[in-house]
């Protein structure tokens, strides 16, 4: 059964989603996007460990692949190993920094991965990839997880057990 907590990110993960889909079109600056869905994503599997993170992931993962035209299954795929990732850093840092290190981590794999083999078979240089595509999609979401972390993460901070 899902309790107070739990519902309550059902509610951020639908939030997200909604607005991934409709307003970050709106708020892209060329083709860099804010990833919301992965903000939500790490800030839970914090707070549930690296199990929950893990199929909260790919769930997410899989509804936003299946509502885009990208390769069915790459966002799962990125969305899974950042979940799990996110909640096996649990407690590894400073309750301070926790969240965004933990977000800054979790997106560089996430975005290494999925940019990684969106673009495979394209004439693109690793150093092009990360450059052009996961420093600054990355830097976009993690100023808007700084916003998230100062309404959500006191929420999540009081509810987490170690």
């Amino acid at each position: 059964m899902l309790n107070k907590g739990d519902l309550r990110f059902v509610l951020y993960f639908a939030v997200a989603l909604l607005l991934q889909l409709t307003l970050v079109k709106y708020i892209q600056i060329y083709n860099w996007r804010p990833d919301l869905l992965l903000i939500v994503l790490v800030a839970f599997a914090l707070q549930k460990g690296p199990n929950i993170g893990m199929t909260a992931g790919f769930l997410v993962g899989l509804v936003q692949d299946v509502l885009s035209t990208q390769y069915l299954g790459l966002t799962a795929l990125s969305k899974t190993v950042a979940g799990f990732l996110a909640g096996s850093l649990r407690g590894k840092f400073a309750a301070r920094t926790e969240f965004l290190l933990t977000l800054f981590i979790c997106g560089l794999m996430h975005d290494l991965i999925y940019f990684f083999i969106n673009t495979m078979g394209e004439n693109f240089s690793f150093q092009s990839l990360v450059v052009l595509y996961t420093i600054p999609n990355l830097t976009y979401t993690i100023i808007i997880g700084v916003v998230f972390s100062y309404f959500v993460d006191v929420q999540v901070s009081e509810e987490r057990v170690i």
